[in-house]
């Protein structure tokens, strides 16, 4: 909108290639983009999220400088914790977590499931989902969370999800209510942890932590997965489960040959200007 195209690149793509390896695909990238330039109604640029080491991010960026696209940056998007498993199995994926995490979980899972008080399940492809997904959305509405703003694009997720043999859909019951959901989604090694909540009112159960590792200790072992990936964000608790950050970036770039490209640039260049001038300013201390 606003003669601003944003296409949304894969969070994944196939072309894991060494940084400074240009893939095959490079003229017809320039050729592409020359072509975007020449559009009247495109005045700006972005591409987002991408891997900063993976060699199409390179390739996009040296090839938006060939056609002509001008102030091209790159810019950071969002903090990526995953996990590599390897062959491991839960118990020794747990091992190598804090011994702080360790104990934590042992006790809020012993408190939660003690008396027979709560309960874990989780929802796989082939079982009755449309019950699930109602629990789901009552758990959300009666979270900290924000609305959705296309309430049937995660229900219909599911459904997609269930159909291919992706889904897994945890919850949390206390006293027989639905107080937290999770979903992931397993494909080809890796599980992805794409929505998480839980009811407010039951906080002090720890539904969440106590979800998450039951749904880790049965995908590690039922699906044997080699990874997982806690998608975007760079919330405290991830650091608790995985080992790796790698930050997610995009590029944006300014078309001059259009009035509004050209305004858009000039601001850049000037936003530019005075950072430098601040950072110039700034006195560095000398050891």
């Amino acid at each position: 909108s606003g003669g601003t195209i944003n296409a949304l690149t894969t969070f994944y793509t196939s072309l894991y290639q060494p940084v400074g390896t240009l893939p095959e695909c490079a003229p017809l990238l320039s050729a592409l983009l020359r072509h975007l330039r020449a559009r009247s109604d495109v005045s700006a640029l972005t591409l987002a999220p991408m891997d900063p080491s993976n060699a199409m991010f390179l390739a996009l960026k040296t090839a938006l400088a060939e056609a002509g696209w001008r102030g091209c940056h790159d810019y950071f998007c969002f903090g990526n914790w995953r996990q590599h498993l390897g062959d491991a199995n839960w118990d020794a994926y747990l091992g190598s977590r804090p011994s702080r995490v360790r104990n934590t979980v042992d006790r809020k899972t012993r408190r939660f499931l003690r008396d027979g008080n709560g309960t874990l399940q989780i929802i796989r492809p082939g079982e009755p989902l449309e019950t699930a997904i109602s629990n789901y959305t009552h758990i959300y509405e009666k979270s900290w969370k924000r609305d959705e703003p296309y309430p049937e694009f995660i229900p219909n997720l599911m459904r997609i999800a269930a159909d291919k043999g992706w889904l897994r859909l945890g919850f949390a019951h206390y006293n027989g209510e639905p107080i937290a959901s999770q979903l992931w989604l397993v494909h080809n090694g890796t599980a992805y942890i794409y929505k998480l909540a839980y009811d407010q009112d039951y906080a002090q159960q720890s539904p969440g932590t106590v979800l998450t590792a039951y749904m880790m200790e049965d995908i590690i072992n039922s699906d044997g997965v080699t990874s997982i990936d806690y998608l975007s964000g760079d919330d405290s608790y991830k650091r608790d489960w995985m080992s790796e950050r790698r930050e997610m970036r995009g590029l944006a770039a300014f078309n001059p040959a259009t009035a509004g490209g050209l305004i858009d640039l000039l601001k850049y260049r000037f936003k530019q200007g005075l950072k430098r001038l601040r950072n110039a300013r700034t006195p560095h201390n000398e050891d």
